[in-house]
């Protein structure tokens, strides 16, 4: 009876394997006994832990989508299983499937993998076996529909990767291909040692080529050394040349980013080649196989992707490229006419040689802005979010820090554009006075008597009243003024005598034109006179100014004419004057003069 009802349910299409190593009762009365039997064999997982899983109708099983989970074996994956039967979780079965396999292999050679389809009440799929072991149950809810690939295909690629790793392990415990592995990863290494040590050496020769960042100038002869080496045979280290942009000297930025870049670039090529050791390592032994088709993998889809990118961002390059040859041929070509104009070799109407360069930083400005504006856009990966991003942080900073830079900018502007100043003119500014250096769009240089270079921001230059001495200059040079208040007892006359006197004494001091004498104000106590003169240059005026203030004491001392500078409280009962016997008096020499020349 048993074997009939066993031949019954043979034609119905139920198979009735046997579940590791335990014969399934015959019988229908039997077979719904079996059910949990059947369950553990198709999710692969142990009586013990789906018995309590039946389905509400007798003969049913409720299959559902659960938490994909991934079944791997041997360091590989096999298949990912979706289903949930009988309310066992894909975890649950992976978990119970891999001990189900580590049994079957502990009794079996595991030498074949193949899969049976099967049937059961309403649950069709397949049985994957090894070596005619049931170990894992695949049933159409565990195929990935996204993937576009039939359930007999899924089931075919997840035997087809049972029986890669099934040859992996037996290859593991062959002992010639361990040796053959451990062989070519020890001679694989030393290429890795002698390549790193290639890539210290090219990196330290670079390096030494390199100026120092902290560089100075010396002479062989020059060098004092406690030791004994020779001074002549020691190298001398010699500062680079500068490069200067915009008065800036990018020698030390630039020497500190090739610095940069060399130890970037071993250090890249070291990772490099590691990269390439840890994947042919990795490939050499059956285990870990996998992990070096992976780094592999990974580093073609890289190259892949990279190259992909590149072919796709080649038009807008093209675009970006064009552009920058275009703007370079206009600026060229604008700063070329605007060089011409500040030299002198050619005369436009709207435009005079003085303003020249200040319009042609302004204009080459603009050009370049308007040329990054067009091609923004057509930079490859102008439209990310990391572009996005810098956009945004060169927006804030231009917002935050633009207002005083705008605005010395503009009063760039207005200086050079009003011809407030020029280099080489002597110019008073405030308590500053001294000659004209340099005009720059964000301040100008002063250079004052002493030798110092004062720095005057140019929103300073417009807000102060500036004083130019050299810009009416002309043939007959340039003019010089000093005063002297003298007393009412004084006539007038014999002081403006006096006075063209000294400046005839002058040697700084011109004769066409002849000085002459003003009278500015008629004071409570004094009259003050005024002295002009003119000088060839404006350079000349302090040591002209020295050496007129000595003759003028000299002269009114010589015809004993008290100075009323400072001004008196009272008038001694006695003039103010020195006679003309004590002006050598110890410790000045005879021969001593007081006027200052200009050295």
């Amino acid at each position: 009876m048993r074997d009939q009802d066993a031949i019954k349910a043979r034609q119905s299409g139920i198979a009735l394997p046997r579940c590791a190593g335990r014969s399934l009762p015959t019988g229908w009365r039997g077979l719904m006994r079996s059910l949990p039997l059947m369950l553990v064999c198709i999710v692969g997982i142990p009586a013990s832990g789906g018995a309590s899983a039946a389905a509400p109708e007798p003969g049913r099983i409720e299959v559902g989508q659960g938490e994909p989970a991934s079944l791997t074996f041997w360091n590989r994956e096999i298949a990912i299983l979706r289903a949930d039967i009988g309310g066992i979780s894909p975890s649950d079965r992976v978990r119970r499937i891999q001990g189900k396999i580590a049994d079957v292999l502990a009794n079996n050679p595991g030498e074949n993998a193949e899969a049976i389809r099967s049937t059961f009440a309403n649950l069709a799929g397949f049985w994957v076996q090894i070596d005619g072991h049931p170990v894992l149950g695949l049933v159409p809810e565990d195929a990935d529909t996204m993937t576009g690939e039939t359930f007999d295909e899924q089931v075919r690629r997840a035997v087809d990767l049972l029986q890669e790793a099934l040859d992996a392990r037996r290859e593991q415990r062959s002992l010639p291909l361990i040796l053959e592995g451990v062989a070519l990863a020890t001679a694989a290494t030393l290429i890795l040692a002698v390549l790193l040590w290639g890539v210290i050496e090219l990196q330290g020769r670079a390096m030494r080529r390199l100026p120092p960042r902290a560089s100075f100038s010396v002479t062989p002869a020059s060098i004092e050394s406690p030791s004994t080496e020779p001074a002549s045979i020691k190298p001398a280290l010699r500062k680079p040349a500068p490069i200067k942009v915009a008065g800036l000297d990018l020698q030390p930025v630039l020497t500190g980013l090739e610095h940069v870049a060399i130890k970037a670039t071993g250090l890249g090529l070291a990772a490099i080649l590691v990269y390439f050791w840890l994947t042919f390592i990795f490939g050499r032994f059956p285990f870990t196989r996998p992990w070096g088709e992976g780094l592999a993998e990974f580093m073609l889809d890289l190259l892949a992707t990279f190259a992909d990118g590149a072919l796709q961002a080649l038009p807008g390059f093209f675009t970006v490229l064009v552009i920058f040859v275009l703007t370079r041929i206009i600026v060229r070509a604008v700063d070329g006419f605007f060089r011409t104009v500040e030299r002198g070799a050619m005369s436009v109407s709207w435009l005079e040689a003085d303003t020249a360069k200040a319009t042609r930083r302004l204009t080459v400005t603009l050009i370049w802005v308007f040329a990054v504006t067009v091609a923004y856009p057509y930079i490859p990966g102008s439209d990310s979010q990391a572009f996005k991003g810098i956009s945004v942080l060169v927006g804030l900073m231009v917002s935050l820090g633009s207002a005083g830079l705008i605005n010395q900018v503009m009063s760039g502007l207005v200086i050079a554009y009003s011809r407030a100043l020029k280099v080489g003119e002597l110019v008073a500014v405030g308590n500053t006075l001294g000659t004209v250096s340099e005009v720059g769009m964000l301040s100008t240089k002063v250079i004052t008597p002493k030798r110092e270079t004062v720095t005057v921001p140019n929103a300073v230059l417009v807000g102060s009243p500036i004083t130019n001495y050299s810009r009416l200059a002309d043939e007959r040079g340039a003019v010089v003024g000093t005063k002297v208040t003298i007393g009412y007892d004084t006539p007038w006359r014999q002081v403006h005598a006096m006075l063209t006197l000294a400046a005839e004494r002058t040697s700084l001091v011109r004769k066409d034109p002849a000085p002459f004498v003003l009278q500015r104000t008629l004071a409570d106590f004094y009259p003050e006179y005024e002295l002009i003169v003119h000088i060839d240059r404006p350079e000349q005026r302090f040591f002209a100014l020295s050496e007129l203030h000595g003759h003028i004491q000299d002269v009114f001392n010589e015809y004993g004419v008290q100075i009323m500078s400072p001004n008196f409280e009272a008038q001694p009962e006695q003039k103010v004057w020195v006679p003309k016997d004590d002006w050598f008096a110890a410790p000045a020499a005879p021969e001593a003069r007081a006027a200052l020349r200009e050295p």
